[in-house]
């Protein structure tokens, strides 16, 4: 299923105390940059939220949201599975001739390597193909289970439905998903022109730090806008 990428070493996450409805967590890969897990309560659901993530081959935040409908058995079972490294899989949607599901698949494309997919198969036809995937070290999906089992028991049944996604823009220096409910998102006065949308991390300069402790490559949009604030911050 799917097409396998060549990965090279991650170096370790960024981790940071978070408000007790939501979580995120960095890895840097060696090559590639920041990769961003973000987990939250969405109404009486959770959403969880890669970015980047593989959408139909094409790099994109991928923001899932997972409904409670089962008074958080679903949503437990699957932060265990995250948390322990086991696969797991929750049925999504089917219509004539197919079916989706959510699937986590541990030490995959390689040992040390966890996808989090949705994938497609067709009645007939062998294997499936991968609509969304989300390639992470396998200790941030742990570290991101064991939030959202944390999470799980505060969705309280008076929570709305919250039927759609919240929507998001992607912090100009990091990329995270910066949502607008969320405390991290902010607006900083840097330079000629105003630096807006920042997470809390790039406006307090946490960002640039682990960048450069990690010696991680970055796009170089986000150096400007991370060394921008650094100045503007003396």
């Amino acid at each position: 299923m799917g097409r396998h990428k060549q990965h090279k070493p991650r170096r370790p996450q960024a981790k940071r105390e978070q408000p007790t409805t939501e979580w995120f967590g960095t890895a840097f890969h060696s090559t590639e940059g920041m990769y961003h897990l973000d987990v939250r309560q969405s109404g009486n659901g959770i959403l969880i939220t890669s970015s980047p993530a593989e959408m139909d081959g094409v790099p994109a935040a991928w923001a899932l949201r997972l409904r409670n409908d089962d008074n958080g058995q679903g949503l437990t079972d699957l932060g265990a599975a995250l948390a322990s490294g086991q696969k797991h899989g929750i049925g999504m949607d089917e219509g004539p001739g197919f079916q989706t599901a959510l699937l986590f698949f541990p030490d995959y494309p390689e040992e040390g390597i966890g996808t989090l997919a949705r994938v497609r198969t067709v009645d007939g036809e062998d294997g499936g193909t991968f609509e969304r995937r989300a390639e992470r070290p396998m200790s941030l999906w742990a570290e991101a289970g064991e939030n959202l089992r944390r999470i799980v028991p505060l969705l309280g049944p008076d929570a709305p439905a919250a039927d759609e996604v919240e929507d998001c823009r992607l912090c100009p220096g990091c990329y995270r998903p910066v949502y607008e409910s969320a405390a991290s998102h902010t607006l900083i006065g840097a330079g000629p022109f105003p630096v807006m949308g920042l997470c809390r991390l790039c406006a307090e300069g946490t960002t640039l730090r682990s960048v450069r402790e990690a010696d991680a490559p970055i796009d170089p949009q986000q150096r400007a806008v991370l060394e921008t604030v650094a100045a503007a911050m003396g």
